[in-house]
């Protein structure tokens, strides 16, 4: 925990690491259902996390995925709010989790993790607005490159399904860009 927080207030880090509990959850299984409140926040130490939403029509749409290590698997980003989507791994994954009432309470009485937590917030507002801006500004191929530059190694764990779905395209147009990139390498290999 402490290499992913980089708390410096040495109590409130012992009081987290004292109340964390790892958790291994198998794939393809979900972690948060819409509309549940989380009582936990859990951090991701190892696997590939994949928040979504269903349509009115009841399709399955992927907002994000969670992959690095430290990362937090909300799904909402206001601590004890319901969550706006559902969160489901797409590999076994290890979680570090903290009770919430314990976290909430430790942000009254350390700064420094409120300075964390805002951060964390900024930076998922920062996100959202880079994906919204790709999603209305670029070419399919420049979102497919732009996937693979920013979530390196999901293409090989993440279905083209849910990698389509998140870049706003369908799994056809995927393939065909996958498969238009495979021969650009290939082409390029052989002129050399």
């Amino acid at each position: 925990m402490e290499n992913w927080l980089n708390l410096t207030d040495k109590s409130a880090q012992q009081m987290l690491t004292r109340a964390a509990q790892v958790v291994f959850v198998e794939a393809n299984s979900i972690v948060l259902e819409a509309g549940e409140t989380q009582e936990i926040v859990p951090l991701l130490i190892s696997g590939v996390v994949r928040g979504f939403l269903l349509d009115a029509d009841g399709r399955d749409t992927t907002d994000c995925f969670v992959y690095k290590p430290g990362e937090v698997v909300m799904g909402c980003n206001l601590l004890g709010k319901p969550s706006q989507i559902s969160m489901e791994t797409m590999s076994e994954c290890t979680m570090m989790t903290v009770p919430l009432d314990i976290v909430l309470s430790l942000m009254d009485s350390c700064p420094e993790l409120l300075h964390i937590y805002n951060r964390y917030l900024a930076e998922a507002l920062e996100r959202h607005w880079e994906e919204k801006m790709l999603m209305n500004r670029c070419s399919a191929m420049e979102r497919y490159q732009w996937f693979l530059k920013h979530y390196p190694g999901l293409i090989q764990t993440v279905s083209n399904k849910h990698i389509a779905s998140f870049l706003g395209m369908t799994p056809v147009t995927l393939s065909r860009l996958r498969r238009k990139l495979r021969d650009e390498k290939l082409a390029g290999i052989r002129e050399e």
